[in-house]
């Protein structure tokens, strides 16, 4: 049986492991008010989510208990999550491994209009800008019959999503859809999000329109897709090079093709930051 699940889970779970033993993870919470207090949540449930759209305890589920401690001999207590829109996971130096906010997800319908969808889930932050920048890297992973644990060694690099979220609003929204084979379509959506995210200006939208037509010519698709291809064999061919066994190599693969997914994005980002002060 396979399942998908997160690059960056994956990593948490090695950072876990290496930190001291406990079950408690130190965590820079924000709290709706705008505070921020630094506490010990509960880890239990950190290596076994298969999504981080379930990070507290269900699909889009950002209402329930967490149970933390202000010190590792403090008294257990408990906060709702509906409380916290933002989070830092820290390591035993308290510097951050990683960065989530909780987010308001929005899409375009087949019409190309801006929908809620009344989902509210926590993403890892990869670029802070102007535009922000949210995604996560999914692997398919075998796991044992019988039960939901992952055999070392079979997770392989799948897909990543991205979500963009203008610093002034509170709301994501996806640039693309991996459900959607619609080629128009997924191009309108991409532009359209990147529009959205940066809102009324002229000289990004003009850059996002002559973007668009450049994906329709052959000839910088092929060159595209010849990039991708070459990279990954550049990323596979370093892998052999890492210390370790098949399983930190495929976590090295992913974490490269992820990265450089996400330049993209954070690419179209920056043009944004240049031409709209």
């Amino acid at each position: 049986m396979k399942k998908i699940i997160p690059l960056l889970l994956l990593f948490i779970a090695v950072q876990i492991t290496a930190q001291k033993k406990s079950d408690y993870a130190p965590v820079e919470i924000t709290k709706a008010d705008g505070s921020k207090m630094t506490v010990l949540f509960k880890r239990i449930t950190l290596p076994q989510l298969s999504s981080f759209k379930s990070f507290f305890g269900g699909e889009q589920n950002t209402n329930v208990k967490i149970e933390y401690k202000t010190s590792e001999d403090g008294q257990k207590m408990t906060m709702n999550s509906k409380d916290i829109v933002g989070f830092k996971l820290l390591d035993k130096d308290s510097d951050e491994i990683a960065s989530f906010e909780r987010l308001s997800i929005r899409v375009f319908d087949k019409n190309n209009v801006l929908k809620d969808l009344k989902q509210v889930m926590y993403m890892p932050l990869v670029y802070e800008g102007k535009i922000n920048v949210y995604g996560e890297a999914n692997f398919i992973c075998q796991t044992s019959p019988g039960s939901n644990k992952i055999v070392k060694g079979t997770c392989e690099y799948a897909y990543s999503t991205f979500y963009l979220k203008n610093n002034q609003e509170n709301f994501a929204v996806t640039p693309l859809d991996i459900k959607l084979f619609n080629r128009e379509r997924s191009l309108d959506n991409f532009a359209n999000a990147y529009k959205v995210a940066g809102k009324d200006c002229p000289a990004f939208t003009k850059y996002l329109d002559d973007l668009r037509t450049r994906v329709y010519d052959k000839a910088f698709t092929k060159k595209m897709r010849e990039d991708m291809i070459s990279y990954r064999k550049e990323v596979k061919k370093a892998s052999h090079e890492i210390d370790g066994n098949r399983e930190g190599r495929m976590e090295y693969i992913g974490r490269q093709l992820f990265l450089h997914e996400a330049q993209m994005y954070i690419d179209i980002v920056k043009e944004y930051e240049k031409n709209c002060p």
